[in-house]
Protein backbone atom coordinates (compact mmCIF):
# COMPACT_ATOMS: atom_id res chain seq x y z
CA UNK A 1 0.00 0.00 0.00
CA UNK A 2 1.30 3.63 -1.15
CA UNK A 3 2.17 5.87 2.02
CA UNK A 4 0.04 8.92 2.38
CA UNK A 5 2.10 12.26 2.02
CA UNK A 6 1.62 15.11 4.15
CA UNK A 7 2.28 18.43 2.51
CA UNK A 8 1.98 21.77 4.01
CA UNK A 9 0.92 24.07 1.14
CA UNK A 10 4.30 26.63 3.02
CA UNK A 11 6.68 23.59 1.89
CA UNK A 12 5.12 23.94 -1.41
CA UNK A 13 5.76 27.89 -1.52
CA UNK A 14 9.27 27.80 0.01
CA UNK A 15 9.97 24.95 -2.57
CA UNK A 16 8.81 26.73 -5.55
CA UNK A 17 10.94 30.35 -4.50
CA UNK A 18 14.12 28.21 -3.79
CA UNK A 19 13.69 26.84 -7.38
CA UNK A 20 12.98 30.16 -8.84
CA UNK A 21 15.66 31.93 -6.82
CA UNK A 22 18.22 29.13 -7.03
CA UNK A 23 19.18 30.10 -3.79
CA UNK A 24 17.85 30.09 -0.22
CA UNK A 25 18.69 33.54 1.24
CA UNK A 26 17.30 34.90 -1.72
CA UNK A 27 13.89 32.82 -2.00
CA UNK A 28 13.85 33.91 2.10
CA UNK A 29 13.72 37.80 0.95
CA UNK A 30 11.41 37.14 -1.37
CA UNK A 31 8.99 35.53 1.08
CA UNK A 32 10.08 37.89 3.50
CA UNK A 33 10.68 35.38 5.88
CA UNK A 34 14.33 34.25 7.83
CA UNK A 35 16.49 31.69 5.80
CA UNK A 36 16.50 28.92 8.07
CA UNK A 37 12.57 28.51 8.10
CA UNK A 38 12.92 27.95 4.34
CA UNK A 39 15.75 25.40 4.68
CA UNK A 40 14.09 24.10 7.45
CA UNK A 41 10.56 23.23 5.82
CA UNK A 42 12.41 22.60 2.35
CA UNK A 43 14.16 19.41 3.84
CA UNK A 44 10.72 18.67 5.88
CA UNK A 45 9.39 18.31 2.34
CA UNK A 46 12.19 16.27 1.31
CA UNK A 47 12.09 13.89 4.38
CA UNK A 48 8.06 13.55 3.62
CA UNK A 49 8.29 12.45 -0.30
CA UNK A 50 11.57 10.53 -0.22
CA UNK A 51 13.23 12.55 -2.75
CA UNK A 52 16.11 15.31 -2.96
CA UNK A 53 14.86 18.36 -4.58
CA UNK A 54 17.97 20.31 -4.84
CA UNK A 55 21.99 19.52 -5.28
CA UNK A 56 23.51 21.52 -2.43
CA UNK A 57 26.95 21.39 -3.66
CA UNK A 58 27.23 24.72 -6.04
CA UNK A 59 26.87 28.58 -4.59
CA UNK A 60 24.06 28.02 -6.36
CA UNK A 61 20.65 25.83 -5.23
CA UNK A 62 20.31 23.61 -8.47
CA UNK A 63 17.11 21.11 -8.80
CA UNK A 64 17.81 17.38 -9.19
CA UNK A 65 15.86 15.23 -11.81
CA UNK A 66 13.56 14.87 -8.94
CA UNK A 67 13.40 18.39 -7.85
CA UNK A 68 12.52 19.29 -11.92
CA UNK A 69 9.78 16.90 -12.52
CA UNK A 70 7.92 17.86 -8.90
CA UNK A 71 8.20 21.24 -9.78
CA UNK A 72 5.38 21.20 -12.32
CA UNK A 73 3.49 19.68 -9.52
CA UNK A 74 3.88 22.43 -7.01
CA UNK A 75 3.19 25.03 -9.34
CA UNK A 76 -0.07 23.48 -9.98
CA UNK A 77 -0.48 22.68 -7.39
CA UNK A 78 -0.10 26.03 -5.72
CA UNK A 79 -1.96 28.03 -9.15
CA UNK A 80 -5.28 25.54 -7.93
CA UNK A 81 -5.43 26.46 -4.04
CA UNK A 82 -4.59 30.61 -5.67
CA UNK A 83 -7.73 30.08 -8.03
CA UNK A 84 -10.08 28.77 -5.38
CA UNK A 85 -8.85 31.58 -2.44
CA UNK A 86 -9.81 34.02 -5.41
CA UNK A 87 -12.98 32.21 -6.23
CA UNK A 88 -13.66 32.19 -2.91
CA UNK A 89 -12.97 36.25 -2.21
CA UNK A 90 -15.33 36.90 -5.12
CA UNK A 91 -18.39 34.86 -3.55
CA UNK A 92 -17.82 36.26 -0.30
CA UNK A 93 -17.58 39.73 -1.85
CA UNK A 94 -20.57 40.06 -4.13
CA UNK A 95 -19.22 42.77 -6.65
CA UNK A 96 -16.37 43.74 -5.23
CA UNK A 97 -13.62 41.40 -5.11
CA UNK A 98 -10.07 40.72 -6.47
CA UNK A 99 -8.95 41.34 -9.69
CA UNK A 100 -5.56 39.85 -10.67
CA UNK A 101 -3.91 41.73 -13.05
CA UNK A 102 -0.26 40.59 -15.04
CA UNK A 103 2.40 43.48 -16.40
CA UNK A 104 5.35 43.19 -17.86
CA UNK A 105 8.65 44.64 -16.75
CA UNK A 106 9.39 48.55 -18.05
CA UNK A 107 5.27 48.89 -18.90
CA UNK A 108 5.44 52.01 -16.13
CA UNK A 109 3.11 55.15 -16.10
CA UNK A 110 0.35 54.52 -18.60
CA UNK A 111 -0.24 50.92 -16.76
CA UNK A 112 0.23 52.98 -13.17
CA UNK A 113 -2.58 55.44 -14.82
CA UNK A 114 -5.11 52.89 -15.85
CA UNK A 115 -5.08 50.69 -12.62
CA UNK A 116 -5.11 54.08 -10.59
CA UNK A 117 -8.62 54.84 -12.62
CA UNK A 118 -9.54 51.52 -11.65
CA UNK A 119 -9.07 51.92 -8.33
CA UNK A 120 -11.13 55.25 -8.43
CA UNK A 121 -13.89 54.12 -10.22
CA UNK A 122 -14.27 50.32 -8.72
CA UNK A 123 -12.98 51.36 -4.94
CA UNK A 124 -14.53 47.84 -4.06
CA UNK A 125 -12.31 45.94 -5.79
CA UNK A 126 -8.73 44.90 -4.87
CA UNK A 127 -5.83 44.99 -7.62
CA UNK A 128 -3.52 42.34 -7.35
CA UNK A 129 -0.76 43.12 -9.73
CA UNK A 130 2.26 41.03 -10.91
CA UNK A 131 4.82 42.11 -12.53
CA UNK A 132 7.36 39.49 -14.64
CA UNK A 133 9.52 40.03 -17.35
CA UNK A 134 7.77 36.61 -19.20
CA UNK A 135 5.14 37.63 -21.45
CA UNK A 136 4.66 33.70 -22.54
CA UNK A 137 3.97 33.16 -18.38
CA UNK A 138 1.54 36.28 -18.34
CA UNK A 139 0.00 35.01 -21.63
CA UNK A 140 -0.52 31.39 -20.48
CA UNK A 141 -1.75 32.78 -17.00
CA UNK A 142 -4.53 34.14 -18.82
CA UNK A 143 -5.64 31.39 -21.19
CA UNK A 144 -5.85 29.62 -18.03
CA UNK A 145 -7.90 31.92 -15.89
CA UNK A 146 -4.93 32.65 -13.45
CA UNK A 147 -4.93 36.19 -14.25
CA UNK A 148 -7.82 38.22 -15.16
CA UNK A 149 -5.90 40.07 -17.30
CA UNK A 150 -2.49 41.64 -18.24
CA UNK A 151 -0.56 44.39 -19.82
CA UNK A 152 2.18 42.51 -21.84
CA UNK A 153 4.70 43.25 -24.72
CA UNK A 154 4.52 42.29 -28.52
CA UNK A 155 2.15 39.54 -27.61
CA UNK A 156 2.09 36.42 -29.52
CA UNK A 157 -0.71 34.66 -30.73
CA UNK A 158 -2.11 32.18 -27.42
CA UNK A 159 -5.17 30.01 -27.99
CA UNK A 160 -7.44 31.44 -25.32
CA UNK A 161 -6.58 34.86 -25.13
CA UNK A 162 -7.91 37.87 -26.83
CA UNK A 163 -5.26 41.15 -27.30
CA UNK A 164 -6.45 44.35 -27.46
CA UNK A 165 -3.29 46.69 -28.79
CA UNK A 166 -2.90 49.75 -26.75
CA UNK A 167 0.40 51.82 -27.40
CA UNK A 168 3.59 51.72 -29.15
CA UNK A 169 6.69 51.18 -26.83
CA UNK A 170 9.90 52.72 -27.90
CA UNK A 171 13.07 51.40 -27.14
CA UNK A 172 16.34 52.50 -26.05
CA UNK A 173 20.03 51.76 -26.58
CA UNK A 174 22.02 51.12 -23.63
CA UNK A 175 25.67 51.44 -24.66
CA UNK A 176 29.04 52.09 -23.52
CA UNK A 177 29.09 56.17 -22.71
CA UNK A 178 32.52 56.06 -25.42
CA UNK A 179 30.20 54.91 -28.16
CA UNK A 180 27.09 57.61 -27.49
CA UNK A 181 28.44 59.31 -30.57
CA UNK A 182 27.84 57.23 -32.69
CA UNK A 183 25.37 54.24 -31.27
CA UNK A 184 21.83 55.91 -33.19
CA UNK A 185 23.45 54.03 -35.81
CA UNK A 186 23.00 50.54 -34.96
CA UNK A 187 25.37 48.97 -37.33
CA UNK A 188 28.58 50.66 -35.53
CA UNK A 189 27.45 48.64 -32.13
CA UNK A 190 27.31 45.16 -34.70
CA UNK A 191 30.69 43.70 -32.85
CA UNK A 192 29.55 43.95 -29.20
CA UNK A 193 27.49 41.31 -28.04
CA UNK A 194 23.81 42.25 -27.08
CA UNK A 195 22.68 41.12 -23.97
CA UNK A 196 18.74 40.37 -23.59
CA UNK A 197 16.17 38.47 -21.99
CA UNK A 198 15.80 34.98 -22.09
CA UNK A 199 14.12 34.27 -25.63
CA UNK A 200 11.46 31.95 -24.43
CA UNK A 201 10.07 34.53 -21.66
CA UNK A 202 9.14 37.56 -24.77
CA UNK A 203 9.63 35.93 -28.20
CA UNK A 204 7.95 38.70 -29.90
CA UNK A 205 10.28 41.85 -28.48
CA UNK A 206 13.33 39.56 -29.25
CA UNK A 207 12.17 39.66 -32.74
CA UNK A 208 11.47 43.04 -33.12
CA UNK A 209 15.58 43.83 -32.04
CA UNK A 210 16.49 41.10 -34.14
CA UNK A 211 15.11 42.25 -36.92
CA UNK A 212 16.06 46.05 -36.30
CA UNK A 213 19.82 44.71 -35.86
CA UNK A 214 19.50 43.00 -39.52
CA UNK A 215 17.97 45.60 -40.89
CA UNK A 216 21.19 47.52 -39.88
CA UNK A 217 22.94 44.97 -41.69
CA UNK A 218 24.28 42.81 -39.16
CA UNK A 219 23.14 39.70 -37.38
CA UNK A 220 23.45 40.95 -32.79
CA UNK A 221 26.11 38.90 -31.28
CA UNK A 222 25.10 36.73 -28.10
CA UNK A 223 25.79 38.27 -24.92
CA UNK A 224 24.77 38.27 -21.23
CA UNK A 225 21.38 36.83 -20.72
CA UNK A 226 19.36 39.71 -19.40
CA UNK A 227 17.69 39.20 -15.30
CA UNK A 228 17.78 42.89 -13.85
CA UNK A 229 18.61 45.41 -15.99
CA UNK A 230 20.58 47.74 -13.10
CA UNK A 231 23.16 45.02 -12.58
CA UNK A 232 23.07 44.72 -16.35
CA UNK A 233 24.03 48.77 -16.44
CA UNK A 234 26.54 48.02 -13.58
CA UNK A 235 28.45 45.53 -14.75
CA UNK A 236 28.93 44.77 -18.28
CA UNK A 237 27.73 47.57 -20.15
CA UNK A 238 29.61 50.13 -17.97
CA UNK A 239 32.60 48.05 -18.37
CA UNK A 240 32.30 47.85 -22.16
CA UNK A 241 31.50 44.31 -22.15
CA UNK A 242 28.08 44.91 -24.41
CA UNK A 243 24.99 46.68 -24.89
CA UNK A 244 21.67 46.37 -24.26
CA UNK A 245 18.12 47.32 -25.78
CA UNK A 246 15.67 48.37 -22.95
CA UNK A 247 11.99 49.96 -22.07
CA UNK A 248 12.78 53.90 -20.91
CA UNK A 249 11.21 53.02 -17.70
CA UNK A 250 13.44 50.45 -16.44
CA UNK A 251 16.37 52.86 -16.44
CA UNK A 252 15.90 55.21 -13.28
CA UNK A 253 19.80 55.11 -12.46
CA UNK A 254 22.24 55.28 -14.92
CA UNK A 255 25.65 54.82 -14.35
CA UNK A 256 27.74 57.39 -15.68
CA UNK A 257 29.67 54.96 -18.09
CA UNK A 258 26.58 54.05 -19.37
CA UNK A 259 24.66 56.29 -22.56
CA UNK A 260 21.33 56.52 -23.24
CA UNK A 261 20.52 57.15 -26.99
CA UNK A 262 17.17 56.71 -28.78
CA UNK A 263 18.31 54.13 -32.01
CA UNK A 264 17.32 55.60 -35.71
CA UNK A 265 14.92 54.29 -36.79
CA UNK A 266 12.99 53.58 -33.35
CA UNK A 267 12.32 50.68 -32.02
CA UNK A 268 8.99 50.33 -31.18
CA UNK A 269 7.25 47.58 -29.24
CA UNK A 270 2.99 47.37 -29.13
CA UNK A 271 1.94 46.98 -25.88
CA UNK A 272 -1.53 45.03 -25.50
CA UNK A 273 -3.92 44.18 -23.40
CA UNK A 274 -4.44 40.56 -23.36
CA UNK A 275 -7.69 38.78 -21.76
CA UNK A 276 -9.01 35.65 -21.25
CA UNK A 277 -11.31 34.74 -24.56
CA UNK A 278 -14.35 34.39 -23.32
CA UNK A 279 -14.15 37.28 -20.11
CA UNK A 280 -15.68 35.63 -17.48
CA UNK A 281 -15.75 39.22 -15.40
CA UNK A 282 -17.91 42.50 -16.80
CA UNK A 283 -14.72 44.47 -14.24
CA UNK A 284 -11.87 43.12 -16.93
CA UNK A 285 -13.97 44.78 -19.93
CA UNK A 286 -14.07 48.04 -17.74
CA UNK A 287 -10.42 47.89 -17.25
CA UNK A 288 -10.09 47.56 -20.68
CA UNK A 289 -12.31 50.77 -21.31
CA UNK A 290 -10.16 52.50 -18.99
CA UNK A 291 -6.82 51.36 -20.25
CA UNK A 292 -7.66 52.44 -24.11
CA UNK A 293 -8.62 55.92 -23.04
CA UNK A 294 -5.52 56.45 -21.27
CA UNK A 295 -3.82 56.16 -24.82
CA UNK A 296 -5.49 59.03 -26.03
Amino acid sequence: MRRAVVVEVRQLRYFVAVAECEHFGRAAESLHIVQAAVSKQVARLERELGLTLFDRSHRRVRLTPDGQAFLAHARRALRGLDRAAAAAADLAAGNTGLLRIGSSIGLGPRVDAALAAVRSTYPGITLQVTTSASTTGHLAAVADYDLDAAFVAAPQATPGVQVHHLWDEPLLLAVPAARAASAGDLATLAELPLARYARADSPGTDDLITAACRAAGFTPRKGPTLTRAQDLLTGPVSAGDCWAVLAADLLHHVPAAVALVPPVPPVLVPTALALPDPVRRAVVLNLLTVAQAGTV
